[in-house]
């Protein structure tokens, strides 16, 4: 595999993750279920198959299906572009204040984001 290969996959998860995270509770248990055992727990479709009693073919297309609804969701709510808006202008904001108490408020601001 190929640096390049290994960096978008890598973002790809990330990616993922991240919509995860915020839209991951529209996904029915059962896809929730497969869902984070690939891509947060990181196991293969085979392993993933052997747990839940499907077709390695069938998990994949629960894990496409998942992505494609979670991506989705995001194109019709918005809020991770939201927030990462939010997080830019408030560590523009950080940057531009020497005030040390402010600067904290802001740094724990953007760690609860």
């Amino acid at each position: 595999m190929s640096t390049g290969n290994a960096d978008e996959a890598l973002k790809e998860i990330v990616e993922l993750t991240r919509l995860y995270d915020v839209y991951g509770p529209l996904l029915s248990d059962h896809k929730k279920e497969i869902f984070e055992s690939y891509v947060l727990d990181n196991y293969s479709l085979g392993e993933i198959a052997e747990q839940v009693s499907l077709s390695r073919q069938g998990v994949r297309d629960i894990v496409k299906r998942c992505s494609k609804e979670l991506q989705a969701a995001e194109e019709k709510l918005g809020f991770l572009k939201k927030m990462d808006s939010i997080t830019d202008r408030l560590e523009e904001a950080k940057e531009k204040t020497k005030d040390r108490e402010i600067v904290d408020i802001l740094t724990s601001v953007i760690a609860d984001i």
